[in-house]
C-alpha cells in the first residue's frame, strides 16, 4: 500500500500496522499487532506499536475502545474505502489546483498510440454531447 517513492499517506510503520489492523478484520490489542509485527520478522518494542496505534487513532484512521486496562484499535474505514478516499481527495485538489497540467499528464499517459487516442476522443465526444443535451 503507497510503497512507491511519491506521496504516500503513512509512514513505512504507520503502513505494516495498519494492513495488520485491516487483515484482522475485527478490533485488535496492541498486543495482536505487536505479536503480528514480529512474526513479521519486524522487532519493535511494544510501546512504540502502542504510540503508533494511538497516534493512528488520533489522526482518525483507527477507532480506539477502552477494555479496562486495555484497548482494542479498529480501522474506521476499509482498506477499499481508504485507497478510494485517498485517490478522490487527491484527484480533487489537483483538478482545483492544478487542473491543466493534471489534464496534460493524463492526455500524455492515456493517448500513448492512435487506437487509445481514439478512444479518448470517444469519451471526450460522448461527454460533449451529454453537456449540449
Amino acid at each position: 500500500m503507497f510503497r512507491s517513492k511519491g506521496a504516500s499517506v503513512f509512514g513505512p510503520l504507520e503502513t505494516q500496522i495498519m494492513d495488520v489492523v485491516w487483515a484482522a478484520r475485527e478490533p485488535v490489542s496492541v498486543s495482536d499487532v505487536h505479536a503480528a509485527l514480529r512474526k513479521k520478522k519486524h522487532n519493535l518494542a511494544y510501546s512504540t506499536v502502542k504510540a503508533v496505534l494511538t497516534n493512528l487513532s488520533s489522526k482518525g484512521y483507527l477507532r480506539k475502545r477502552s477494555e479496562g486496562r486495555s484497548n482494542s484499535f479498529a480501522a474506521a474505514e476499509s482498506k477499499e474505502e481508504f485507497k478510494q478516499r485517498v485517490v478522490k481527495e487527491v484527484l480533487d485538489s489537483l483538478l482545483r489546483d492544478y487542473r491543466d497540467p493534471l489534464l496534460v499528464h493524463l492526455i500524455d499517459d492515456l493517448a500513448v498510440d492512435k487506437e487509445s487516442l481514439a478512444r479518448l476522443e470517444v469519451l471526450l465526444a460522448k461527454k460533449r454531447a451529454e453537456l449540449s443535451a
